[in-house]
């Protein structure tokens, strides 16, 4: 369903993806996980085409999504649903014209048709009899719910989740686990979750990759990755404070100084 071939981008002449190749299959629910800041989100923004790459290709149920243009990029990207990270719902507008936003925009549905389907939508996420609402009168979970919505109101192929259970406290989030399992069984959909957060990793993984320095260094299923011998691997899992990852850190910022000491 999505191949990626030796992606790389940097940002201000900084590194972020360096080589990344990564193969989804069709129906799985693959969890790419890793330290904050490591490229995770910028790996799946390539994804659905938000972020085009410096070198390297992105294919999409087998169309280089990177030489798509106009109608044709417009069209496959509404194969796509994503939750952002703390929902990214806009303020202005209602949880209707939200959850609803992309067929009003890129469909010719009436709009009876689109009512309904938001309606099924928000129902899905366990929340009916809010599309009057705004973002503000919403807690944290039942925005994250309704960035679920909308993410699932145009009956994609391929639902993107960024950090889906930042900012939740413990049980807010394992009901988004529950929810994203779900709505992968019901929709029979092919899911890409990215998170550091290893309980809900876990839990709704069918294959993990970690993301490390710009490449995927490892991927196997949920028992492959929790009893890995990569010592990397290891340190993120397991949340050690001293391990390769850190160390290696410690050792190129004492190497930034001794560099600064000699200028």
């Amino acid at each position: 369903m999505i191949r990626i071939n030796s992606l790389h981008k940097m940002f201000d002449e900084q590194p972020v993806l360096h080589g990344v190749d990564l193969e989804i299959n069709e129906g799985e629910t693959l969890v790419i996980i890793g330290r904050s800041g490591c490229g995770k989100s910028v790996l799946l923004k390539h994804m659905i085409g938000i972020l085009r790459p410096d070198s390297g290709e992105v294919f999409i149920d087998g169309q280089n999504i990177s030489r798509l243009k106009g109608n044709d990029f417009v069209r496959l990207r509404m194969k796509f649903g994503m939750l952002f990270q703390g929902a990214a719902l806009f303020d202005s507008l209602n949880v209707y014209e939200n959850v609803g936003f992309a067929l009003i925009e890129h469909t010719n549905l009436k709009e009876a048709e689109i009512r309904e389907r938001v309606r099924r939508a928000l129902e899905s996420v366990d929340l009916a009899h809010i599309e009057q609402k705004k973002p503000a009168e919403l807690s944290g979970g039942m925005k994250k719910r309704v960035g679920l919505a909308r993410a699932i109101c145009n009956n994609p192929r391929i639902i993107l989740y960024d950090e889906p259970t930042t900012g939740l406290d413990p049980i807010m989030a394992d009901m988004i686990n529950e929810l994203i399992i779900r709505l992968h069984r019901q929709l029979r959909v092919t899911s890409v979750v990215v998170t550091h957060d290893m309980t809900s990793a876990y839990k709704v993984a069918t294959r993990i990759a970690m993301l490390y320095e710009g490449k995927i260094v490892a991927q196997g299923t949920p028992d492959e990755i929790k009893n890995t011998k990569d010592p990397v691997v290891r340190q993120f899992i397991t949340g050690a404070a001293h391990g390769p990852i850190t160390d290696s850190g410690n050792n190129r910022r004492e190497e930034y100084r001794n560099i600064g000491g000699e200028k």
